[in-house]
């Protein structure tokens, strides 16, 4: 049986199954572009081809492109915290390559962590204020940031941060939109980052780790509360260590809780901070007053009434710790403290967070709606501007940094190492850092410290005789007036300076510095005593017959007497014959010599003295050691 080929367009005709014969090119040479694509694609398969068919109708190109959008927010939501952390990362690099500087809150960090880089063992230094004890500032980031550098710290501690925070949004249920709140947690660490709070920063990881511990505990070990307990109070004991402010805020956090009758919660979170507190201000003594003006406490109580006002109402903790902070805010700005206006940082890193949360649960176009968003912009709007400002106005002169080593040389060569150097703060404060490594400075950067112990710059009092007196009281031997703005803090005495004083004797300048010799310096160390070196580790003075020596350094319970190496020499002890005899006084021998502390003077200062039993070479330092120091016995005072 036969049966009939289909026609073919050419007209020739081929058995089943055998393969077709290629036609032959076309005469006007289209045969070769056929061939030349069905080689192209053999070797590219479809995949080639639907790169063809993209370059032929670009709306096939442009619906490929959505569904990658499609794709890329697909990975972001399955992915949430894993993106918010390698943002934040990005972010926090563009802020190291071009907006951190070395001036402001980075200068007194540079500080601290130069001081605990080179005397790892001292509990006090004596560079800034006549001496401070590291500990008052934190307890482990000069450390961290000795080891890790000062901006990378700053990078890990906001980049980690980020990601808990998105970590806690994703996991509470309440927050319908965790990715955009995650969002806004970024923008407001990289604000953080501009005005420089690297330890606050660093506190404030170690505070997220506790909330999350509490906060996002897994399901099935809901049992173990106790474990929870062990997760969450070590992180919060570290944010108090790390930055007493943070731990300042976990005890908002955990009252809230208790308020709201989780308690285990509120333990976890604010026991630890309090016993952080206590100890390091019983062993490390330190007072002082940072300032709050009325506007400086209006704009965080405003936003904790915006919170406590705008979120549902069954958000009972939030609520709870937005009235708790309002109450706090007011407390601060009415009782002078060493928080002061740190409490607005608060508001700074989370209220914006807190008040997008809450918009998804309005009616677009409400009034409770526009309330939150008129509320979240200006609050972005104020950390944003605090930022760009902080960057501006903390932003040191060249000279810090490239015409230091002129002035360090005439220091060194006037004796500068004998006494105290008084350099006219600047607006970037980058004197603190930039100077401290090679004399000691009458004052520093630490608002609390100087508004308490320097008050005549800030109460509108200061003349040219009592600064004399200023001068004196902290002998200081020279003064340094830098081309610049002064701090606020500095613009009376720049001005003093500049206008020339009778017991101020011009002895160098250039463009960027003036330096003035006091006249008759009060000493650092008083007769019989002169001083051989004051660092910021250790003062060595030669002491030319036994007896008392007063020493114009803030008394320390840490301060003791070291040999050539060091090492803390033997303090006083008690005679064996005292020791027998239970009914007599004691007796003791003092064979290294100790230090006291003085009575309080006119000026409220307790300057520590010197019983020395012998001529010769004595070393004060303060290395960490308990017992603390090298006391005197009462009966040898």
């Amino acid at each position: 049986m036969t049966t009939t080929e289909p026609a073919r367009t050419d007209g020739s005709t081929t058995p089943e199954g055998a393969p077709r014969p290629l036609p032959a090119p076309p005469a006007d040479g289209t045969g070769a572009f056929t061939t030349g694509l069905r080689r192209l694609r053999r070797l590219r398969g479809l995949r080639g081809l639907a790169g063809l068919r993209d370059l032929r109708d670009p709306r096939d190109r442009g619906l490929r492109d959505l569904r990658d959008l499609s794709g890329l927010r697909d990975r972001v939501r399955r992915h949430p915290v894993l993106f918010t952390g390698a943002l934040a990362a990005v972010i926090h690099l563009l802020w190291f390559f071009f907006f951190a500087n070395s001036g402001g809150d980075i200068a007194a960090q540079d500080a601290w962590a130069e001081f605990v880089g080179r005397h790892p063992d001292s509990a006090y230094n004596l560079a800034w204020y006549g001496g401070m004890h590291p500990v008052s500032y934190s307890v482990v980031s000069p450390y961290l940031m000795s080891v890790l550098g000062v901006r990378t710290t700053m990078m890990i501690a906001g980049t980690v941060s980020a990601a808990l925070l998105a970590l806690i949004l994703v996991r509470v249920r309440a927050v319908r939109n965790p990715i955009a709140c995650a969002m806004a947690g970024v923008f407001a660490f990289l604000c953080n980052a501009l005005s420089g709070r690297v330890t606050f920063g660093l506190g404030v990881m170690f505070a997220l780790g506790a909330v999350a511990a509490v906060f996002c505990w897994p399901h099935r070990w809901r049992r173990k509360r106790w474990l929870k307990a062990v997760a969450a109070a070590p992180l919060a004991g570290l944010a108090t260590a790390a930055s007493p402010v943070a731990g300042l805020f976990l005890g908002v956090v955990a009252a809230a809780l208790f308020v709201n009758k989780r308690r285990p919660g509120a333990y976890a979170l604010g026991l630890a901070p309090a016993v952080v507190v206590a100890v390091s201000a019983w062993l490390f003594p330190f007072s002082g007053t940072q300032p709050m003006s009325v506007g400086t406490a209006s704009l965080p109580f405003v936003f904790a009434v915006f919170v406590f006002v705008l979120v549902p109402r069954d958000w009972r903790t939030v609520r709870a710790a937005a009235a708790v902070y309002g109450v706090g805010v007011l407390l601060t700005w009415v009782v002078d403290s060493q928080i002061g206006s740190n409490v607005s940082r608060l508001a700074m890193i989370v209220a914006g967070v807190v008040l997008l949360a809450a918009l998804p649960y309005t009616h677009p176009g409400s009034r409770r709606w526009y309330a939150l968003v008129v509320a979240f912009a200006g609050l972005n709007f104020w950390i944003g501007f605090k930022g760009v400002d902080d960057i501006v106005r903390t932003a040191p002169t060249a000279s810090w940094t490239r015409e230091l080593a002129p002035l360090v040389n005439q220091l060194q060569r006037a004796g500068a190492e004998r006494g105290r150097v008084e350099v006219v703060p600047a607006r970037s404060h980058r004197e603190a850092s930039a100077l401290a490594p090679y004399v000691n400075l009458a004052r520093g950067w630490n608002r609390q410290a100087d508004m308490e112990r320097n008050p005549i710059f800030y109460d509108d009092t200061l003349s040219a005789d009592n600064y004399r007196g200023w001068l004196d009281r902290w002998a200081v031997h020279f003064v340094v007036l830098p081309k610049g703005k002064p701090d606020t803090g500095a613009k009376m005495e720049a001005e003093l300076v500049q206008k020339g004083q009778p017991y101020l004797k011009p002895l160098w300048g250039d463009a960027n510095w003036q330096l003035f010799a006091v006249e008759d310096p009060m000493p650092l160390a008083d007769p019989p005593a002169t001083v051989d070196r004051a660092g910021a580790g250790e003062l060595t003075i030669h002491v030319k017959t036994a007896g008392r020596v007063l020493i114009r350094i803030p008394y320390s319970p840490w301060l003791g007497l070291v040999d050539a190496e060091g090492k803390s020499v033997l303090p006083p002890q008690e005679t064996e014959a005292s020791k027998a005899d239970d009914d007599g006084p004691k007796v003791y021998t003092n064979p290294n010599g100790c230090l006291m502390k003085t009575e309080e003077d006119a000026e409220g200062d307790e300057w520590t003295e010197l019983l020395a039993p012998r001529a010769g070479v004595y070393r004060l330092a303060a290395p960490y050691q308990l017992p603390r120091g090298t006391g005197c016995p009462e009966e040898l005072r």
